[in-house]
């Protein structure tokens, strides 16, 4: 694992590393061309300090005895017979004498030489140097600048790492209260003495904390409305059990068999929607969304619910085009339509209609489940969506789970749920649920499932 600080030394050492490449290229450049130009000017003021005489007529060579001196001079006739020229140092043998004044560079057998030239009536005066002595001196002068850099880099990297691991002590300290806390301490944590730095990882660790325990304490609330809510199915059956193995006749044993069943068939019902409500609660998706024909997967549903509607002489019908398509997750959908048309049969008084309705609306997908039973009261539209609340009064067996969970589901699908009377005004006034999910918008649309019909679920004829 990377850290932070080794991170930092190692870009701030590189980096100061690196500057001073760059540093020592631009010093060398800018020494050696000034170094040029210095010795350049004494290669002028040398060649015009020198005087020639009329009386040097045999060639000589003088020897510089000066130390330092490293400049070449020859003096010449317009024929180019030597005058005199220094032997310590000499110029190179190949250097071609010039009769043009001024300054220039010459290769030689012995590199390239700065050559200045003066021409006079008396005769011609060049003064040379070898660049190469320009250029030693131009890297030493460069290296005693940088030397000090160079020195101040590897103390550099001590300081830097020493700052970070001062500079940093707040994220270990904040770390060391983090991992101190166990599972049971959900408290926000402590913001003093905290770097301007770390306060929003701190705030959205207290922001996490804040949400975990909203999340231990729903699932607390949940065991115990689970447990409330099983304890009274599972008591009916075991009353049932011992009605059956008491019962003295056939007649009474069937009876409690029966009713045994359906005690059976509730707490299966119970059990079931506990389940997916907890899923639905731990956000885990059943699946991917996708494109959902919701019309096909209304009248599927529809159909499973008509033997129950038949007994209960309800008048169950659906109203949807061939094909309405909603983005979402069909096994939550599904839920979603079973519970409306659970709760709608609950209430429906027999004699009356229950109709679920597709159609698409301003972009959206509208599906409504109408019923004409006793309906919601308007001060408890609001509460019949949380888990395990009953209305007033409502002696019908359930349990105040299924709108719970079509709120959830809703949510998760980005829609709206609303309800309102069915038939405002009258003594049993119905609940029309209007639920408005988000349609598919994709290029292509898929194909209808053949599974999606089913005979009896295509029109409010064939259901009735």
């Amino acid at each position: 694992m990377r850290s932070i600080r080794a991170n930092l030394v190692l870009w701030v050492v590189g980096t100061l590393g690196l500057g001073t490449v760059v540093v020592l290229g631009a010093t060398y450049a800018l020494t050696r061309n000034q170094v040029g130009r210095l010795f350049d000017e004494e290669l002028k003021q040398v060649a015009h300090a020198v005087h020639l005489r009329e009386d040097w007529t045999q060639p000589r060579r003088l020897r510089i005895a000066r130390p330092g001196f490293e400049l070449s001079v020859r003096a010449y006739d317009q024929t180019g017979r030597v005058y005199f020229e220094t032997a310590m140092p000499s110029l190179p043998s190949d250097l071609a004498q010039s009769f043009k004044e001024g300054l220039a560079s010459a290769p030689t057998a012995e590199g390239p030489w700065r050559v200045y030239t003066h021409v006079t009536d008396e005769g011609t005066v060049q003064v040379g140097q070898a660049v190469a002595i320009r250029d030693a001196l131009a890297r030493e002068l460069s290296l005693s600048v940088l030397m000090p850099m160079l020195l101040l880099i590897p103390v550099l990297g001590v300081v830097v790492a020493w700052a970070l691991t001062r500079g940093l002590q707040p994220l270990h300290v904040t770390s060391r209260r983090v991992s101190d806390r166990d599972a049971a301490r959900l408290d926000p944590l402590p913001t003093d003495n905290v770097p301007r730095e770390l306060l929003t990882l701190v705030h959205q660790i207290i922001a996490l904390l804040a949400r975990l325990e909203g999340a231990f304490d729903a699932q607390r609330r949940f065991l115990a409305d689970a447990a409330h809510e099983l304890r009274s199915p599972v008591a009916a059956l075991a009353l049932q059990v011992q009605l059956a193995e008491r019962a003295q006749s056939p007649a009474v044993r069937s009876g409690a068999l029966q009713e045994l069943a359906r005690g059976v068939e509730r707490a299966r019902r119970v059990v079931q929607q506990l389940m997916d409500f907890a899923r639905l609660d731990a956000a885990v998706p059943l699946q991917a969304f996708a494109a959902v024909n919701l019309a096909a997967l209304s009248r599927e549903v529809v159909a499973g619910y008509v033997a129950r509607a038949e007994n209960q002489d309800v008048d169950l019908g659906v109203d949807a085009p061939g094909v309405v398509q909603a983005f979402g997750a069909e096994p939550e959908l599904r839920s979603l339509i079973e519970n409306l048309v659970d709760n709608a049969l609950r209430y429906a008084p027999p004699g009356s209609p229950v109709t679920v309705a597709v159609r698409q609306v301003e972009g959206m997908v509208e599906l409504r489940v109408v019923d004409a039973g006793r309906g919601v009261p308007a001060a408890e539209r609001e509460r019949v969506f949380e888990r395990f609340h009953r209305v007033a009064g409502d002696a019908t067996r359930g349990t105040g789970l299924g709108l719970a969970i079509v709120k959830a589901i809703v949510e998760r699908h980005h829609g709206s749920i609303s309800l309102s009377d069915a038939d405002p005004g009258a003594a049993l006034p119905g609940l029309a649920a209007a639920i408005r999910l988000p349609a598919w918008r994709g290029h292509a649309r898929p194909a209808e499932p053949l599974s999606a019909e089913r005979p009896g679920a295509a029109a409010r004829s064939g259901l009735s």
